[in-house]
């Protein structure tokens, strides 16, 4: 039987809820193996799509002859009638990929890493290694990154580690360090400053998830939460503190 719950998982994923039903969408995930299953489709979808986007460009060409074309046919053809029938749906969606802009680099950075966080918080086993000991969590990475980073001392503080995995955003390896607080997880997202990166990764429009991006040294860090802007700045300030040099 469907659950219904299943209508808003795409909702979810695209991040259009409103910050109290993505809140009851998170809490609901981790009960429930069809929702999960269904964020995680949804989630790698998504990146099928992304990296589609990135290897096919049209040229300017062939911008130009679809334009012509449908200017065209708007003196003969009413537009109601490619809507029918499933060759249509097909041709509309190839156009739309061909003809609208391609997305900032940054809005499909922040895209793949709230995709990740959201991924992570539907599953059933959201880290590769599973401890709330930092000196547990940041020795498991040593060998597999090309860099070390130090996790902060969150003793006394609201927050739980729950454990850390490796991620991959635009092929570059890095970390994922994954924390809780009441109900709500929080993602720090750690990878190598790129060549010719000068400034953070920042949130250019607004978004149902609380999003922070700072840089240290020669490292980009990046933290997702469906948690408060309070919360996420202790969280930010404490990594900041234990990477100062």
């Amino acid at each position: 039987m469907s659950c219904a719950w299943r209508q808003k998982i795409t909702l979810y994923i695209d991040d259009e809820l409103e910050p109290a039903a993505r809140q009851e969408v998170t809490a609901h995930l981790p009960g429930c193996s069809e929702c999960t299953a269904a964020v995680a489709a949804q989630a790698e979808l998504k990146k099928t799509v992304r990296l589609a986007g990135k290897r096919f460009s049209a040229p300017p060409e062939l911008h130009a002859a679809i334009y012509r074309e449908l200017n065209q046919d708007k003196k003969q053809v009413h537009w109601w009638r490619w809507a029918t029938g499933a060759a249509s749906l097909v041709m509309i969606v190839a156009l739309a990929f061909l003809l609208y802009p391609k997305s900032k680099a940054n809005d499909t950075l922040m895209a793949e890493l709230v995709d990740q966080h959201i991924t992570a918080t539907a599953s059933s086993n959201p880290v590769d290694v599973l401890s709330t000991d930092r000196h547990t969590v940041k020795p498991w990475f040593q060998g597999k990154l090309p860099f070390t980073f130090n996790l902060p001392e969150i003793a006394g503080s609201p927050f739980t580690l729950v454990g850390g995995k490796m991620v991959y955003l635009q092929q570059s390896p890095g970390a994922e360090l994954l924390y809780q607080v009441r109900q709500h997880k929080i993602s720090v997202f750690i990878f190598q400053v790129r060549e010719g990166e000068k400034k953070p990764l920042a949130a250019d429009h607004a978004l149902s998830f609380t999003f922070s991006g700072w840089m240290q040294g020669q490292l980009q860090y990046c933290l997702v939460t469906d948690a408060t802007r309070d919360e996420a700045n202790q969280v930010v300030a404490m990594f900041q503190e234990a990477n100062r040099h």
